[in-house]
């Protein structure tokens, strides 16, 4: 745990603003096209730069307690540091030598010339570049930023929030059939897509946002064990519950839910609910004591949702998109089966086999692909594998992946440990909304691309540091313990 003296000197740092900042920007980054745009990457660059020399001008005078945190996450801050300078690797012009030996095919594909590149499309490497050290800066922001149990559940609030505005988003819009043209992309509101242009990296968010969302649920029921004498205060228990910020929230959660369904994305339904039921099996065998509010949850989901609210908003499209191999969409066009979105997958393969360390270059797989795809594709064009694992190896080789790995391995490891450990509610339940979002996104990354997304990516960049600070997060005194209950309500 966190020394007490270095914990109580770091109450000091101003940086009240650079909190709401981070607040902004995650709201932000969803919403004009999910970032995926240059520009609004470019913003997202200025943001996080500004942030992150405003957490160091804040930190500057706090003599060795800066340099006590950065070393409390050491192991994940050198990981994502690692990546992003093999990011930044691939666009540095390297001697010819080199790169033959490093990437021989590299070397090939290249015209002849004293200094050469990992990179084949060093200008989109650039891009890449540049996005990773966004993750970066961000992800040291929350570390350095987020240092309390207020600001922890202040951060997943907004989270919350943000996804339940991008799934009203996409409930009014679907409802409207709206159609426009915006930042020169032509929107169409056949699915529900919010601010994203495609329904599955929308899926992808609010799986996200979810899981940090019955998180936050199971951290607003805590460990309570409260016995009832009779019938009257179990029923005025019950009203109140009904009345308190606890049901405000589960209502949150069933709007996400709707929205996760509109989407009908196949698989981000099917990772949400196999992410909801794999995770709260390990907790509940990890923590016995939070079994029962852990399993009520998690049925209350299951069969209000599915079979109720489900059933409302069209779960049952969703099933016959899973069943069937290829449907027809609303404008006759075919969809996809899991075959066909996973033959780029496979066919991509070949490029890790060619390019198997250090990959072609950051962002530069649309344009590799040209040449190993198959005459099957025609004229199509390709410009994701539709596996982020399989992307990734291509892209940043297999260190880029293995490095990448580890960071999540690391997290999902650091968050089971919380979730066994400590009692804290707020740690727990943050925990459990860490794990279930990492499992998710694994599993819907399988057949999507959400990491190349940059709103879907800051996002995961973001939780998987929440679950290093509930690691590290100060006990709750006893004054706070006996005033709220040993947590927070849900403002």
């Amino acid at each position: 745990m966190t020394d007490r003296s270095a914990t109580s000197q770091t109450t000091d740092i101003q940086d009240g603003w650079i909190f709401f900042g981070l607040l902004t920007l995650l709201v932000w980054a969803p919403l004009p096209l999910a970032s995926n745009r240059f520009w609004a990457a470019g913003l997202l660059l200025l943001m996080a730069v500004v942030l992150l020399v405003g957490t160091v001008w804040a930190w500057r005078r706090s003599g060795t307690s800066a340099w006590q945190r950065l070393l409390l996450f050491r192991w994940p801050l050198a990981l994502l540091a690692a990546f992003a300078a093999l990011a930044w690797l691939q666009t540095a012009p390297l001697p010819a030598p080199w790169v033959a030996a490093l990437s021989p095919k590299a070397a090939l594909a290249q015209v002849p010339a004293q200094w050469m590149t990992l990179s084949l499309d060093v200008y989109q490497s650039r891009y890449m570049a540049s996005l990773s050290f966004v993750y970066l800066s961000v992800f040291g922001v929350v570390l350095f930023t987020v240092r309390n149990a207020e600001r922890l559940d202040r951060l997943a609030q907004v989270l919350v929030w943000s996804g339940v505005m991008q799934a009203a988003l996409a409930a009014v819009l679907l409802s409207l059939h709206a159609e426009y043209r915006i930042f020169y992309v032509n929107i169409s509101h056949h699915d529900a897509v919010g601010s994203f242009v495609n329904r599955n990296h929308l899926a992808g968010y609010l799986c996200m946002t979810l899981s940090v969302g019955i998180g936050l649920m199971l951290a607003r029921l805590g460990n309570e064990q409260v016995r009832y004498a009779n019938w009257k205060l179990r029923l005025a228990a019950s009203i109140e519950f009904i009345l308190s910020p606890k049901m405000r929230l589960r209502m949150l959660l069933i709007v996400m839910v709707i929205g996760l369904v509109l989407t009908r994305s196949r698989m981000g339904n099917g990772a949400f609910f196999s992410a909801m039921l794999i995770v709260g099996a390990v907790a509940m065998a990890l923590a016995r004591k939070n079994a029962p509010q852990t399993m009520i949850l998690i049925a209350s989901l299951v069969v209000i949702d599915v079979f109720v609210v489900g059933t409302w908003v069209g779960v049952e499209k969703v099933v016959d998109r899973i069943q069937g191999t290829e449907i027809m969409s609303s404008d006759d066009s075919i969809q996809e089966s899991f075959e066909a979105r996973s033959e780029a997958a496979r066919t991509a393969l070949a490029i890790v086999q060619d390019y198997p360390l250090l990959g072609t270059g950051g962002g530069s797989f649309y344009n590799i692909f040209l040449s190993y795809r198959t005459a099957q594709y025609g004229y199509s064009y390709v410009d994701h594998t539709h596996n982020d694992f399989v992307e990734i190896a291509a892209d940043f080789g297999l260190i880029g992946l293995a490095i990448l790995a580890l960071l999540v391995a690391s997290t999902l490891w650091t968050v089971l440990t919380v979730m066994k450990r400590r009692k804290s509610a707020l740690p727990w339940g943050m925990a459990f909304g860490v794990a279930m979002s990492i499992v998710a996104l694994a599993v819907h990354s399988t057949v999507d691309f959400n990491l190349q997304i940059p709103s879907n990516a800051l996002t995961i960049t973001v939780i998987l540091a929440m679950g290093w600070i509930a690691l590290e997060l100060p006990p709750p005194t006893r004054q706070r313990r006996r005033k709220h209950g040993g947590q927070n309500e849900f403002a």
